[in-house]
């Protein structure tokens, strides 16, 4: 069932707008997200030449923050093909994340004035470039210390991601990590992942203890120690 909200699609005028002003105003109609993340199944969008197509066209509107080849834009908008990142994020994350936006950032709710085929057709578009195979990722309870975290946090992933996460808005090189929208939309397996191994083609290297360029080689404890801090601190 579509949303009542999702009535009207995505129109050519709607799309010429976004394109000539660039990334969508923050006032814009929001949604309210059904809240945490439930580990599930990686992939449930089926990959079909039609939905790609679908998707490429309505990518259109995504290119002013995005880029024409989903590079990202510092300051804008993060990196959409990059390999782990296309590996760690689930379908559902990506769903989330396009249908209700990140509240406080440039990534609007495009649940408002796209369907849900639509936005399908678009996280299609995003997997259609070489065969990224879904990360195993760990989705075990989290266990971690909170004040060790927050000086970890300090120490090292404030300079990029801001002292309180919120990313390009307090920094000038790291997406927002701290508020409630993102931390609800992304499992502990996908944060695990993505600090352990980076987001390949980005600033955004690994922490793995046993990654010879990791930024910072922390062990398992310690990036559990990051998320716990995250999660705790969420707003």
């Amino acid at each position: 069932m579509e949303r009542a909200l999702n009535s009207v699609s995505m129109t050519p005028l709607v799309l010429l707008v976004v394109v000539a002003t660039g990334c969508p105003e923050e006032e814009q109609v929001t949604l309210e997200p059904p809240g945490p993340a439930v580990p599930g199944e990686m992939r449930t969008v089926e990959v079909t030449d039609d939905k790609i197509e679908t998707g490429r066209a309505l990518y259109t509107a995504c290119v002013p923050c995005h880029g024409e080849e989903r590079g990202g834009k510092v300051g804008q908008g993060p990196s959409l093909n990059s390999e782990t990142f296309l590996a760690a994020a689930s379908d559902d994350f990506l769903i989330r994340t396009i249908t209700y936006g990140r509240p406080g950032t440039t990534m609007v709710a495009w649940g408002t004035t796209m369907e849900d085929s639509e936005i399908e057709a678009l996280v299609a578009f995003l997997r259609s470039d070489g065969e990224v195979e879904p990360a195993e990722l760990d989705e075990s309870p989290l266990e971690g210390d909170v004040a060790a975290g927050e000086e970890i946090y300090g120490q090292i992933c404030s300079a990029c991601h801001g002292r309180t996460g919120a990313g390009y808005m307090e920094t000038a090189n790291g997406t927002g990590i701290g508020r409630e929208a993102f931390l609800d939309s992304a499992t502990n397996g996908y944060l695990r992942y993505v600090i352990k191994h980076g987001k390949s083609d980005t600033p955004m290297r690994g922490f793995a203890g046993d990654d010879p360029v990791a930024v910072a080689n922390l062990d398992d404890d310690e990036i559990e120690n990051v998320i716990a801090y995250l999660r705790d601190h969420a707003w």
